[in-house]
């Protein structure tokens, strides 16, 4: 055996004892599109390092936001681990080719990961920018603003979808998905009402609602419930399915009628503040729990981010008969908080 193929060896099995210590256990596997995007961001990383004093810490620490420091190390952790795993096969391989450009591999394998280790350890050393919600945006609007953006939208092709947005709180990619609407009588109560189906856009095992389905009654006398009765009226079955092809062009589609309408408003108006008032008229209507199961969410905790009880809509404000969900809304976490994940309740 070669001097540098003991070289090699000893590389490898320092950089696999840097990932055991921090790492106890394999991650999630991520989809083949995410595995994609952890790769490019990662080279990304690597590439602009070679250029700046600092190198990859420098590169990695320079944001103020917190959620793109955590994606930049996620990207590279996925990166390394992916590396480690073809140096050591190639290591292996029964004829080594190119002895010496691995080793030189081997050698910013273990750099990368060092700095890895040093920013897992250290976190965010930066100054964090003030996160601002999404749900300013509703401050300074009409009360009606929703009503008002849809008749300015009613000579183009997104008047159905921003109703479907407005009465279901939906993401605007659960309108790429599809949402399913019908009206049909209620057998036990002798109502008429309108379903909304809605497929969840960020489901996982522990994470979101798969399906939730929000009810109205026909007879509901909010513009929308009237808008949506007629294009049932219109239909051989009372029943549509609302899509878009584009949740990006449908947001543009948004601003752009919203600037039209209010251009001296600070904030720009999006497709999540139809989702921010909806739950804020749920928070007004006093069923926390409806509010979470509305959004699509299974934790209480989520609906903190959303629209407040004081911004919801006091002429038009929306007041669905139910909302069913297949995953039972886990409560909110009571008592005191703790600085740390780790520490004790005092």
């Amino acid at each position: 055996m070669s001097d540098l193929t003991i070289k090699m060896q000893e590389l490898v099995k320092r950089c696999q004892a840097i990932l055991d210590a921090m790492f106890s256990r394999e991650p999630r596997s991520a989809s083949p599109k995410t595995q994609v995007e952890y790769e490019r961001q990662a080279q990304q990383l690597l590439q602009r390092a070679r250029h700046v004093e600092g190198g990859l810490f420098y590169v990695v620490q320079s944001t103020t936001s917190a959620s793109t420091f955590r994606k930049r190390l996620i990207a590279l952790e996925h990166f390394i681990r992916t590396q480690q795993k073809q140096l050591a096969r190639q290591l292996n391989a029964p004829v080594v080719q190119a002895a010496e450009i691995l080793h030189i591999r081997l050698f910013s394998q273990l750099k990368n990961l060092q700095t890895l280790q040093r920013l897992r350890k250290d976190g965010m050393t930066g100054q964090r920018a003030k996160r601002r919600s999404k749900r300013q945006a509703l401050a300074g609007l009409p009360d009606n603003w929703r009503i008002a953006l849809c008749k300015r939208a009613a000579s183009g092709q997104y008047l159905f979808p921003l109703i479907v947005l407005a009465l279901t709180g939906c993401r605007p990619a659960e309108l790429v998905s599809g949402v399913h609407l019908w009206r049909r009588k209620d057998e036990t109560t002798g109502k008429v009402l309108i379903h909304f189906s809605i497929a969840g856009a960020k489901v996982k095992a522990e994470q979101g609602q798969p399906v939730r389905t929000i009810t109205y009654d026909a007879k509901d006398p909010h513009p929308f419930v009237i808008v949506v009765n007629e294009l049932l009226d219109a239909q051989p079955e009372p029943q549509v399915f609302a899509q878009i092809s584009s949740a990006v062009n449908l947001t543009v589609e948004i601003r752009r009628l919203a600037r039209s309408l209010w251009p001296k408003h600070k904030q720009p108006i999006t497709s999540y503040c139809f989702r921010h008032q909806f739950a804020a008229d749920l928070k007004a209507n006093g069923d926390d729990e409806a509010t979470s199961r509305g959004l699509g969410h299974i934790s209480a905790e989520t609906r903190r981010v959303y629209g407040t009880a004081n911004q919801a809509s006091k002429r038009y404000r929306l007041r669905p008969l139910r909302i069913e969900v297949e995953r039972s809304v886990k409560p909110r976490r009571r008592g005191p908080c703790t600085k740390w994940r780790n520490e004790p309740a005092q």
